[in-house]
């Protein structure tokens, strides 16, 4: 099957056909992981990032377009999946970090409102850190509020630098999803706001 055309492939795929999946992977995998990498700096991000890219295209393979480039479609689903994990990894460190640098002595400031959204925000945070299980809570508290690195929280945790990266990915994932899910709609403005 070495060597098909990608337009073949695609109807093949569409048609269900696993071997042509298969044989799509692996003509793409490796040029969209060195991609993922060159942005997201890890390893296992990557990885993840483009697992999740060829998961898209099987799931939803009835809608894919026959006549486009099934390898331009491939690299742009990879280009926005991996701004939105750059953007959604920074995100709760960035709103932290500027709501408490506001100044709350700032006569265009409201003191009592920015206190509430910090509070808001906070309160919001520590019930989905909660929610993890007690190694990936200790790694998300120790890489997003202690600054510490991968290698830092490895040795002090006794564990390998690729658990506290799989940890982390996981743990921060579903704090995301549960700031998405249980913030109202002023919450959700602020972490808008603060976006890259």
């Amino acid at each position: 099957m070495k060597g098909i055309d990608d337009h073949i492939l695609l109807k093949r795929i569409k048609e269900g056909d696993r071997e042509s999946f298969r044989e799509l992977y692996n003509k793409y995998h490796q040029p969209l992981y060195y991609l993922s990498k060159k942005y997201l700096k890890d390893e296992i991000f990557a990885k993840d990032a483009v697992q999740d890219i060829f998961v898209k295209v099987w799931k939803k393979r009835d809608e894919l377009n026959e006549s486009s480039s099934i390898k331009s479609f491939l690299f742009t689903m990879l280009k926005n999946h991996v701004l939105n994990m750059i953007r959604d990894k920074k995100n709760h460190r960035k709103i932290l970090n500027e709501l408490k640098r506001t100044d709350y002595s700032s006569s265009e400031s409201n003191p009592i409102e920015n206190q509430v959204i910090y509070s808001e925000y906070l309160d919001f945070l520590k019930k989905a850190v909660k929610k993890l299980s007690p190694a990936e809570r200790k790694v998300f508290q120790m890489k997003s509020f202690e600054g510490l690195s991968n290698a830092e929280i490895a040795e002090k945790n006794e564990v390998s630098v690729n658990t506290v990266k799989t940890q982390y990915y996981l743990s921060s994932k579903f704090v995301r999803n549960y700031l998405k899910k249980h913030a109202d709609l002023f919450m959700l403005l602020i972490i808008y706001l603060f976006q890259v």
